[in-house]
């Protein structure tokens, strides 16, 4: 039955993190997912996929505080199904990631007010970046002593045109503030942003080219197509 049920983890599995082992030896080789996290009351919660698979905590962790809408990487595995959900998980460890706003900017003064400081990612980025039409799903690398000062956002720039264009995608940029933060070593976090507030800009899209301003190459351009509907 373990060998099973590793067979459908290993297909729910689309995005995810490196493999990871706790190092008191407290729980077996699992692997992180990205979800929303979703509040029912009394201290209960549910996950939900960026393709809307539903994950249930039967078993829970001791040390995760649900708060609703926040985006979060699940270390579990899988349990016997029960009804109403697609997948019934042991929770061993939840760890909340930074969520971002999304904004079409329109004046140079908001734009003025946009971070500007760079972020690097992962060569095979492809592995880490993910795409939906709520969500947009990034791994970044950046110095940090204190990542509790960064924060970050995606825009539409309305102010100057882009660099980089391709018909049927919408240009987005990353935009970076360090908050006074002193750097140290590079390190690499998982940011998620909100989509919805520029929802209409992304209708009818095939996809986004991303623009990052990154710390040694300049700004880098990165094609995201959005899946396709089934």
């Amino acid at each position: 039955m373990k060998k099973i049920g590793l067979l459908f983890l290993t297909a729910l599995l689309s995005l995810t993190l490196p493999a990871c082992n706790d190092d008191d030896g407290d729980y077996p080789y699992v692997y992180g997912l990205i979800t929303t996290v979703h509040t029912l009351g009394d201290k209960e919660y549910y996950f939900e996929r960026d393709n809307g698979q539903t994950l249930y905590p039967s078993e829970k962790s001791a040390t995760f505080e649900a708060e609703e809408g926040k985006r979060a990487v699940i270390y579990f595995d899988l349990l016997e199904g029960i009804p109403d959900y697609d997948y019934n998980i042991r929770l061993y460890r939840a760890e909340e990631i930074y969520t971002g706003p999304s904004a079409i900017v329109t004046t140079q003064e908001e734009l003025d007010r946009q971070g500007g400081d760079c972020a690097g990612f992962p060569a095979a980025y492809w592995q880490y970046f993910n795409l939906t039409p709520k969500w947009l799903t990034l791994y970044l690398l950046y110095p940090v002593t204190d990542n509790s000062k960064h924060t970050f956002s995606v825009i539409v720039n309305k102010v100057e045109a882009p660099e980089q264009t391709e018909e049927g995608y919408l240009n987005l940029e990353l935009h970076h503030s360090a908050g006074g933060d002193v750097p140290g070593y590079t390190q690499g976090y998982y940011v998620s942003f909100d989509l919805t507030p520029i929802a209409a800009e992304l209708e009818g899209k095939k996809g986004v080219i991303l623009g990052i301003e990154t710390c040694e190459n300049g700004t880098k351009h990165i094609k995201l197509d959005l899946p396709q509907e089934q």
